[in-house]
Order: structure tokens, then sequence, then C-alpha cells
């Protein structure tokens, strides 16, 4: 059996993947956490070989897109590669070797993509990829998506923009809806810098879609809302998310779905935390804490 390159897709959606993990700070050996706008932040991979065969010199590159369901080449920009050799069976952690910097205007909520080239690989990609070739990673095992934000939660309504794009050649027709609930697994978690949380058993959450920003105080939005996307153009859509506190360490699950005649085509999942608060009632001291 020839080299078998994969990077793990996430469960039960493959845009949760924990394969993809970043380090805020100019340490690229710090602990991971949520990326931060306007700074350095390191990426790393994992790549594992379930084949016989060594792949040597195996590139893993990584890209950053606006948050979207569906992502094609065109739409993402490339950060930089990785590299590795890969015994028959072996995984390994690879660094980004080109720093990143999430851009201000998203508050750092981007999506990440890392894809994997090797020698010898049983089904290799196009190299370099194609432009407009979507990024399938159900279809493709050497390719990954995280699609993981952290919001925090607030009394005033948020409003987070996502972009749908059409293919080049193709017009775009999609649904998105919205899912609430649920939880996430402990070690895609600890790559965000929330190992043991918990899900928040009664986490008030008021979220809608829009085509427009809301303002504070506006209606929320729909739970579904159609689009019809020109070819080879973008629209952006306005997720609105507020949220009363929630207990220390403990999270509200949000996913937007994209969805094309019942077909799932990608998502996003927000991560609704205290954050904030947690971080001050850490650096209290003992006594202030028991105040």
């Amino acid at each position: 059996m020839p080299a078998h390159l994969i990077i793990e897709d996430g469960q039960p959606w493959w845009w949760d993947s924990a394969d993809i993990w970043g380090v805020p700070g100019n340490d690229p050996n710090g602990p991971p956490g949520a990326p931060i706008a306007g700074t350095s932040n390191y990426l790393w991979g994992r790549v594992h070989n379930t084949g016989n065969s060594a792949s040597n010199g195996v590139r893993v590159d990584f890209y950053w897109a606006d948050p979207s369901g569906q992502i094609a080449v065109g739409a993402a920009t490339q950060i930089g590669s990785a590299f590795a050799d890969l015994p028959p069976g072996a995984t390994q952690e690879v660094l980004c070797l080109v720093p990143w910097v999430p851009v201000i205007v998203n508050g750092g909520h981007e999506c990440l993509l890392a894809v994997a080239h090797g020698a010898g690989d049983i089904n290799p990609l196009p190299d370099p990829l194609p432009n407009g070739f979507p990024f399938q990673p159900t279809l493709h095992e050497q390719i990954a998506q995280r699609n993981v934000t952290v919001v925090l939660a607030a009394r005033r309504a948020q409003s987070l923009a996502i972009a749908v794009a059409a293919l080049p050649r193709t017009t775009k027709k999609v649904e998105l809806q919205i899912e609430q609930g649920g939880e996430l697994p402990e070690h895609l978690l600890a790559t965000l810098g929330l190992e043991r949380w918990q899900p928040a058993r009664d986490a008030r959450l008021i979220a809608g879609l829009a085509r427009t920003p809301h303002c504070n105080g506006d209606a929320p939005g729909e739970q579904k809302l159609a689009l019809e996307v020109p070819r080879g153009q973008a629209q952006a859509v306005y997720l609105s998310v507020r949220a009363e506190a929630l207990p220390p360490r403990q999270y509200a699950l949000l996913r937007v779905l994209e969805t094309q005649e019942g077909k799932l085509m990608g998502g996003i999942t927000y991560i609704v935390t205290d954050l904030e608060k947690e971080q001050a009632q850490d650096q209290q001291s003992p006594e202030e804490q028991a105040s």
C-alpha cells in the first residue's frame, strides 16, 4: 500500500477539526488559544500517514478565509506551509513557518484550512490547487477545516458576518439555518484554551440571521435564510447573537449550517463563553474570590 496522508476532520461536523490549532503570541510553543486579531498567531497542524510506505517532504499548506460554510480556492488566502517526513504509520505535529495576523475587521473570526501534499500519496491532490477548486474535507482526507470561533457572551446583540460565495461558473442557491445546543470534544476545547469547560445546561441565547447587520434593540432575525448568489460573487449575511451571563467555565454552542437542496455543504461553529469574566476571576486573590 502506498502512503496515505490524512488530516483528521472534526466529529460530528468536519469543520470542527482539532488537527488545526493556533497559538496566540510570539512563541509558537506557547499554550493554544483562540486567535487574537491584529497580532501574531502561529498555526499548527497534525498530519498522519496511515499507509505502508514513507512520504518524505510532505508539505502542509495553511489558509484562512472569511467565515463561510463552503470555501473554494480563490476565496481563501494562503498563510504559509509546514514540512514533515512521515514514515509508515507516523503522526507528526507541524508548525506553519509564517506567523498569521488575523484581520481586525473580522475580530479574528476566520476559517482555517490545512492541505497536505506528499510524495507517493494514494490519492494525491492537484498541486497547486486550481482556482475555484472547492475545499471538500469529506471527499479529500488530506484537507481539514477549522471553522470554530469563540464569542464572548453579551446582553447587547453582536453582529457577526458570514460570507456566502458562489463558484466562478455556477449560481449558488443555499439556505442558512441556526442550530443551538450540544457539546464539543474535550480535545477540541483544549486547542482553544477551554480545557475542562462544560456545556451550559440552561444557556439563554437569542440568535438570528439577516441580510443587513442589526443594531442593538433590533429584532434578532430569522432562524432560516434562503440566498441566491450570482456566479463568481459573494454575499454577506449577518448573525445576531445575544446571551445572558454564563456560569464560570461553561459555554453555549451555536452553529450556522449551509445547505443546498437539502445537502449539507458546510457550517460555522460558535462557542459562546464568559471568558473575560473567567479571566478576571482567575486574576483575583483567593480572598477576593471568596468575598
